[in-house]
This record gives structure tokens, sequence and C-alpha cells, in this order.
């Protein structure tokens, strides 16, 4: 049964539909299958008490109901299957509430007719929500002003009964749309948090999700420190292996140094091959980002040494770090952009990576000058690095 009802509410979904589309095609089909048994039973029941006139308009909705399914499941139509359901909503209730008297005889059957403009509106549909809404308001007041047909004789204590029914059922079916949309909702949301946070780090992905407007080309100076890291002698490594071994070490290299960048509050921002780079201090501000970046730098180093040392001799990590102020946001083009951090201090980060030995860290002076007793510095003295015209000092990074 459980598998039977799945299958019904996949009905008329097609591969291409993004999850909005989704949510509105399985809301329509839930609100079409929990009114149809419903409509069977309220026509079974005047039949029963000898009203078959009455009992011909629920059951010919479900008939029409039907029909809209079944050809909603061969065309994938929503559009179509949308307006089969919704003018059918609208209608019968006031044609049934006619046929049995008037609102009282009719026990406010109409009310049923309130679940086309709803629906409309929870499924997103605002122009057709305010015409459905007109409409619900104009067959309501024809109710009261035009003089009502004889009634058939509904039993007293039935008319009675259908009263709460009516008044009950209908509010019932809003509420379980309404639960199931909140639900898809959150669930899409869900999904696109999950999403993201496989590309971000937790704390810019809670920034884009909160503030779209961070995802916009641009950015704003920040004081950051910049972590470069690079498998050395990965060239060679590769040319003696197939693609798929070289991506299942990168797989086992990244799988160690990502986590240890979002340890200490980094970004990574670039997988470029062999190589990560991170930023600490942005896009969420954090007084100890050099340090905290040398940790994670500290971190790589061990935490991969296992797979450089093993049976496959895997390469190191070289690694290059440097603090100072970029330029953080948003670089590329309106189809595709990357979040990172631009400038000479991301710049110089880089080169110092490049003389960094496999198996260690070379920081700027900036950074180091952040650091207390618990790194050990050895200072390389004046280094001269590509691309820049004047030297810099540099210093090799150990933890104590």
């Amino acid at each position: 049964m459980g598998e039977f009802l799945g299958r019904l509410l996949t009905i008329g979904v097609a591969p291409d539909d993004d999850e909005d589309v989704r949510l509105r095609k399985f809301l329509l089909l839930v609100a079409a299958l929990a009114i149809t048994p419903l409509a069977v039973v309220w026509g079974a029941i005047y039949w029963i008490v000898g009203i078959p006139a009455a009992a011909a308009i629920p059951w010919l909705y479900v008939a029409i109901s039907l029909a809209t399914l079944v050809a909603f499941r061969m065309t994938r139509n929503y559009d179509w299957f949308a307006i089969g359901q919704f003018i059918p909503y609208i209608i019968f209730p006031f044609i049934l509430m006619w046929t049995l008297g008037g609102f009282v005889p009719g026990s406010a059957v109409a009310i049923w007719a309130s679940l086309a403009p709803l629906t409309a509106l929870l499924l997103g549909h605002r122009r057709a929500a305010l015409l459905l809404g007109c409409a619900y308001a104009i067959l309501m007041a024809v109710s009261v002003i035009l003089p009502a047909l004889p009634a058939p004789g509904l039993p007293a204590w039935l008319q009675i009964a259908f009263f709460p029914l009516n008044l009950t059922m209908a509010p019932v079916v809003v509420w379980l749309l309404v639960r199931l949309f909140a639900g898809g909702q959150q669930g899409a949301l869900t999904t696109v948090r999950r999403m993201v946070g496989r590309y971000f780090s937790a704390d810019l992905a809670a920034l884009l999700l909160a503030d779209p407007q961070r995802a916009e080309l641009g950015g704003e100076m920040a004081v950051v420190t910049i972590l470069f890291a690079d498998l050395g002698s990965y060239s060679t490594y590769a040319e003696k292996r197939e693609p798929a071994q070289v991506v299942a070490m990168l797989n086992e290299y990244f799988g160690i140094a990502v986590p240890a960048i979002h340890e200490f509050g980094g970004v990574p921002v670039h997988l470029a091959g062999d190589a990560v780079m991170a930023v600490f201090g942005a896009p969420k501000p954090e007084p100890h980002h050099a340090s905290r970046a040398c940790s994670a730098a500290l971190a790589i180093l061990e935490r991969t040494e296992p797979l450089a040392a093993g049976p496959e001799a895997g390469p190191r990590f070289h690694i290059g770090v440097n603090s100072g102020p970029a330029l953080v946001g948003n670089i590329g083009s309106e189809e595709y952009r990357n979040f990172t951090a631009i400038g000479d201090t991301t710049n110089l980060a880089a080169r110092l990576q490049d003389i960094a030995k496999p198996g260690g860290v070379v920081i700027g002076p900036t950074t180091a000058a952040d650091l207390d007793d618990r790194f050990e510095l050895s200072s390389l003295g004046l280094v001269y690095v590509k691309g820049r015209v004047e030297p810099t000092e540099a210093f090799a990074l150990r933890s104590t």
C-alpha cells in the first residue's frame, strides 16, 4: 500500500522539474487524493438517503478528478491539471448546496469551495488565487441573494451531522496541505544547506543563506591570513599512475586537509589540481587568524604524513602562509563566480609556498609577528620570490 501510494504521488513528475515544480505537483496531487475519497463518501450518503441528484454532484467531481489525473499521468502538463482541479473545487460545492436547498439545508457544504483559492495561494499562483477568491465571494453572494431551490428533504439528523463534518474536514485538508508545504519547503532548504555546505565552510554557507547579497560580485577589504598548500612531486607521482588512482590519492589528502582547515576556522576557496587555498579571518572576522592558519598548516602536515610515508610513498604538502590586507569577496562573471581573497597578501602566500620544501611551512613576517610561543620559528632571512622586486623576510614554522 505504501509503495502504491508513493508511486501515485509521483504521477506527472518530469526529470527536469525543479524542487518548486515538484512540490507544487505533489501538493495538488495530495489535495486531489484527499478530496476524492471524501467526495465518494458524501455522494454515497446522499444516494442512501434517497437524493440521487445531490449524490451525482460529488460523484461527477470524482469522475472529473480521476480523468484529470489520468491526463496528467500521460501529459505531465501541470497547468491543465491545476485548471482541471481548481474549477471543480470552486463550482461543485455551490451547485451541491443549491441542489440541497441553500446554506442551512445544505449544511454549509459550499465551504469546500474555499479550498480552491487557498490551495492556489499555497502553490504560489497568486493571480489564480485572487480570481478564485473573487469567484468564491460572488458565488457566496449569489447564494444569499437568490431564492433557494426547494429542499429535497434531507433528514434533520443528517443535516445537523453534515454541519460539523463540512466545517471540520475542509479545514483539515487545508491544514494537511499547509503542513506538507512547510515540510517540503524545509526539506528543500535543508537540501540546499547541505549542498552549499559541501562547497563552502559552515560560516560562509550560513552567511550566504542568511544574506544572498553576499553572493554578488565584489567584496570588501579585510585583514586576513592566506594559506596555500601544494603537493610536492605531484607530477612525478601522477605520471606513473592511472587517473583514477591519482584522483583517489587527491581525495585522501584533501579529505584530511580540508577538515583541518575547517577545524581551525578557515574557509577553503580553491581546490586547484593538487593544491588548496584557504582564507582565515573572513568572511567572519577572527582576531587570531594568523595562529589559526599556522595551526591548520601544521595539522595538515602531521595528519597526511602517514600517507606520504606509507607503502605508496605519496607526495607531501609544502605550505605557505601570509597575513595582511586583501579584498575578500566574489570574483568572476554573472554566470560563474568564486569566493576568494585578492591582493599582494595572497600573492606572497603563494610565493612562500613555492620556496617551502615538501613537509615544510614557510610564513611571512606579518604572520610571524602575530604568533605566540606555541610556535617555533627559524628565520630564513631575506628571500627573493617571483614577481616581487624587493626581498621579504621569511620564516620556517614548526610546532613547539
